[in-house]
C-alpha cells in the first residue's frame, strides 16, 4: 500500500496497515475523496488484517467472498461521481443479521447453510449507503449468553489479553472493531450484549431507545428488549452509522411506534458542553470486594476529570438497583424467546433436523454455556401465559416510571455507573453476572458504553484492561445522549488500541 497521510481521531496517522485501519470514518472518506486511497487498497488491508488476526482471536465466522469485488464496484461508482455516504467504509455484522450473499448462522453448526433471501433491513440500508461489507462476526450461539462462545464459530478471545473474555454476546463484532478488523460492527443486545462486549473490547456501543431501528432480518429473541445497533471506535463514529441506520421500517410495527417521539440522530453533531449536565451516579452498580477495586477506581477517576469540567454529579443509593436480582426479574427474554425462535424457524428455509425448538435442543449441539437457558425454554410450554413472564413485565414498567420520577426529582440528564463490576474476566474463571445493562434493557431506554480508562498494566495485559463507563438516557432522547457521551469521550481520551505484535500489524 502506498504511504497516505491521514488524519484520524486527531492525530496524524502515518498510513502504514495498522494506522489506516484505526482512522475514522471521516478520515477514510477524506482519503478516497482525495485520491489517497482507493477502496481495493482499503479492502486489501481489511483482509490481510483479517488473515494476520482472526486465526488466534476467533471474532469473524465467515468473510465476504466478494469484499474485492464489491470494492472494486466502490471505486468505480467513485469514478463516474457516484459517492455514498460511507462509501467504502468497513462495516461487519454480528452472524445472527441476515446480511445478503452469506449464511445467518447464529453462531451454530446446524445453521451454516442457512442463507437469506435478502438483507436485513439494517444491512440494506448501510449497503445503500455505500459501506463496504466485512463479514459475519462471532456470537453467544443465537446471542443468549454472555462470553462469545459458539458451536460454529468457537470462543472469541479478548485482543488486551487472550487469556481473558472477549464478553458477549456482541464480542466478535466488538473485538473486529477494537483490532481494525472493521471500522465499525452492527451487533444486538437484549440485556447487556452490545454495551458489556465494547466495555471488555475498549470501544464504543450505543443502544438506543426502543423502537427506533429496525429488528426485521435479526434472529430474535425477545420482542420486548432485542435492539440492534452499531460497536465503533469514538461515539462520532456510531453518530455516522447511527444516521443511516436509524428511522421507521414500515415492516417493523415498533419503528412505526417510535416515529415522531424523538429528534433525530443527526441533531447529535457536536458535543454538549459539560458545565450545567447533570448525571446520576449510581452507587449501588459498583462492586465492593477487593475483586472490584481496578473498576472502581478506574470510573471514579474519570468522574472527577469531568466534574472539573462543569459536569454535576448526584450520589444515587438505591438498593433497588440491584443487577443480579434485576437480572433474574427483569429478563423477558427467557420467556419471549421460544415463540420467536420458532416463528423465525417457520419462515427461513428450513434447516435439516430444526424445525422447533425442542429439535434444535435434542441435537445438542449447542455449548455449555447455553443449557440451562435452553432448559427452561423447552420445559415452558406457553410461556408467554406465565405468571412469571406478566410480573416479569409489570416489574419492568415500575422502574421504568421509577428511573423516570428519580430523573425528574434530581434533574438528571443520565445515569452513570460501571458496565460490569469487574475486568474483563480469565477463560478459567467461573462466569459471573456481574453486569449492569439490564436497566436500560428491561425499559426500553437509551444507553451508551465508552471507554473509561484502564487496570493497571500487567505482565500478560501491557495496556492494562480496558474498562467502560455506561451512560442512560431518557427515552426518546438519544441525541442529547450521544451529546453528552461525545463531550465524555473527549476529555476522558481513554481508548488504546490493543497491544498487537508488530507481526500483527
Amino acid at each position: 500500500m502506498c504511504a497516505i497521510g491521514l488524519v484520524g481521531m486527531g492525530s496524524s496517522v502515518t498510513g502504514n496497515a495498522a494506522d489506516l485501519l484505526e482512522a475514522d470514518i471521516p478520515t477514510l472518506l477524506r482519503a478516497q475523496a482525495q485520491g489517497d486511497l482507493s477502496c481495493e487498497q482499503l479492502a486489501r488491508s481489511t483482509l490481510d488484517r483479517i488473515k494476520r488476526l482472526d486465526p488466534k482471536l476467533k471474532a469473524f465466522i465467515t468473510i465476504n467472498p466478494r469484499m474485492l469485488e464489491d470494492a472494486h464496484a466502490l471505486d468505480e461508482r467513485r469514478r463516474v461521481g457516484d459517492v455514498r455516504p460511507l462509501h467504502c467504509v468497513p462495516i461487519a455484522f454480528k452472524d445472527n443479521i441476515d446480511v445478503r450473499g452469506m449464511p445467518t448462522t447464529g453462531g451454530s453448526v446446524l445453521f451454516r447453510n442457512n442463507m437469506p433471501r435478502a438483507d436485513s433491513e439494517i444491512a440494506r440500508r448501510l449497503r445503500a449507503a455505500g459501506a463496504l461489507l466485512v463479514g459475519k462476526a462471532n456470537l453467544d450461539e443465537f446471542a443468549v449468553s454472555g462470553s462469545t462462545i459458539s458451536s460454529l464459530g468457537g470462543q472469541t478471545l479478548n485482543p488486551y489479553d487472550v487469556r481473558r473474555f472477549a464478553a458477549g454476546s456482541s464480542g466478535g463484532p466488538a473485538v473486529a472493531v477494537a483490532t481494525g478488523m472493521a471500522a465499525c460492527a452492527i451487533g444486538s443486545e437484549t440485556v447487556n450484549s452490545l454495551r458489556n462486549a465494547a466495555s471488555s473490547a475498549g470501544v464504543v456501543a450505543v443502544r438506543t431507545s426502543h423502537g427506533a431501528i429496525s429488528r426485521r432480518g435479526v434472529i430474535p429473541q425477545s420482542s420486548t428488549m432485542d435492539v440492534v445497533g452499531p460497536i465503533c471506535r469514538s461515539v462520532a463514529d456510531t453518530i455516522q452509522i447511527l444516521n443511516i441506520i436509524e428511522g421507521r421500517d414500515q415492516l417493523d410495527p415498533a419503528t412505526t411506534a417510535f416515529e415522531g417521539l424523538a429528534a433525530p440522530i443527526a441533531t447529535a453533531l457536536q458535543p454538549i458542553v459539560l458545565k450545567g449536565v447533570r448525571v446520576g451516579i449510581l452507587e449501588n452498580l459498583f462492586g465492593t470486594g477487593p475483586e472490584h477495586q481496578a473498576v472502581n477506581e478506574v470510573v471514579h477517576t474519570a468522574l472527577t476529570k469531568l466534574r472539573a469540567l462543569g459536569l454535576e454529579t448526584v450520589n444515587i443509593d438505591d438498593v433497588s438497583f440491584d443487577s443480579e436480582r434485576s437480572s433474574k426479574n427483569l429478563n423477558v427474554a427467557n420467556y419471549e424467546f421460544r415463540p420467536l425462535f420458532e416463528a423465525y424457524l417457520a419462515q427461513i428455509k428450513p434447516v435439516p433436523g430444526v424445525a422447533t425448538l425442542q429439535e434444535y435442543y435434542n441435537a445438542k449441539k449447542f455449548p455449555s454455556t447455553m443449557q440451562s437457558f435452553l432448559k427452561n425454554a423447552v420445559s415452558w410450554k406457553a410461556p408467554l401465559q406465565m405468571d412469571g413472564y406478566r410480573q416479569s413485565l409489570k416489574k419492568g414498567e415500575a422502574l421504568r416510571k421509577r428511573i423516570l420520577g428519580l430523573m425528574d426529582d434530581y434533574k438528571l440528564d443520565a445515569l452513570v455507573y460501571p458496565s460490569q463490576k469487574r475486568p474483563p474476566l480469565r477463560i478459567d474463571e467461573a462466569r459471573r453476572p456481574e453486569r449492569n445493562g439490564v436497566f436500560a434493557s428491561a425499559i426500553g431506554f437509551p444507553a451508551i458504553d465508552l471507554p473509561a480508562g484502564f487496570t493497571p498494566r500487567e505482565l500478560k495485559s501491557p495496556q492494562g484492561l480496558p474498562i467502560g463507563l455506561d451512560i442512560l438516557g431518557k427515552p426518546g432522547q438519544d441525541a442529547r445522549l450521544l451529546g453528552i457521551a461525545m463531550s465524555i469521550e473527549q476529555v476522558l481520551d481513554a481508548r488504546r488500541p490493543p497491544p498487537l505484535s508488530k507481526d500483527d500489524n
